[in-house]
């Protein structure tokens, strides 16, 4: 089996890894939480007077800077950027995706076949893709993919030649509705804020795992993921496997290794 396929076998086959195969409710994540987070945007109308309006804005402005001119400040600014969305519960709805059948073999444009180097990758997407220069030993390099309708860099490390292992996704954004990796996690799930050298990120352990009446949230260590943003790019890391192999001081370690 060509070894840069084989994650998204994984995925579509749900073969199991030595200890357990995750990308099934990987793929319920990453498709249901943005699928999700799309929904729950409203639009709003403002019924203000022109001038206070006006007066509104600057006061927005004004506090901003005031905000971001201190380390405390621009932390706390950070922290509320919900990097990690609550859902109102721990069930959602059943997923488009779960209502067709999964094709037999992969295609090339599926997204999930690593077999391009990080610098294709991201010539593609046309912003420069950052690497970890810190790694354990337990993962290897596999290859990066890029996803064009999203405009999102994946890259893959296997854990001990397994289906299991570290994902990177990188991604350009402007505004926080344009943000793919700002995904919708389960309302009781448990957001961490870490410290990512000066920037600061959020943590959590969990997983929507898939039924047959849609996802639903389960907090599992075997699945952790980290993100922050940094400069108009949004980070994320996703951790599948055994949880004391990698834990999140090394997942916070490879995060501030990324250049």
């Amino acid at each position: 089996m060509d070894k840069k396929n084989i994650l998204k076998d994984a995925l579509e086959d749900a073969i199991p890894s030595s200890k357990v195969n995750l990308w099934p409710a990987v793929k319920a994540s990453l498709v249901a939480g943005s699928k999700f987070q799309q929904r729950e945007k409203v639009n709003t109308t403002n019924s203000r007077s022109l001038s206070g309006l006006a007066f509104a804005v600057m006061a927005i402005v004004t506090l901003s800077i005031v905000i971001l001119a201190t380390p405390q400040g621009r932390a706390f600014a950070q922290s509320v950027l919900h990097l990690f969305n609550r859902a109102e519960s721990d069930i959602l709805p059943v997923q488009p995706f779960q209502l067709t059948p999964i094709p037999e073999t992969a295609t090339s444009d599926s997204g999930y076949i690593f077999d391009k180097t990080v610098i294709e990758a991201g010539k593609e997407a046309g912003f420069a893709v950052l690497m970890p220069t810190f790694l354990p030993k337990i993962l290897a390099f596999e290859g990066a993919s890029y996803e064009p309708d999203h405009h999102i860099v994946r890259i893959f490390y296997s854990y001990e030649n397994t289906t299991n292992g570290l994902v990177i996704r990188e991604e350009q954004f402007q505004t926080s509705d344009d943000c793919e990796l700002c995904g919708v996690v389960g309302a009781s799930a448990d957001i961490e804020i870490i410290q990512i050298g000066s920037i600061t990120g959020e943590y959590v352990e969990g997983v929507w795992k898939l039924t047959d009446n849609g996802p639903v949230w389960e907090s599992d260590p075997y699945l952790k993921t980290v993100r922050w943003q940094k400069d108009g790019i949004a980070f994320e890391l996703v951790y599948m496997g055994p949880p004391e192999d990698l834990t999140r001081p090394d997942l916070v370690a490879i995060a501030e290794s990324m250049k």
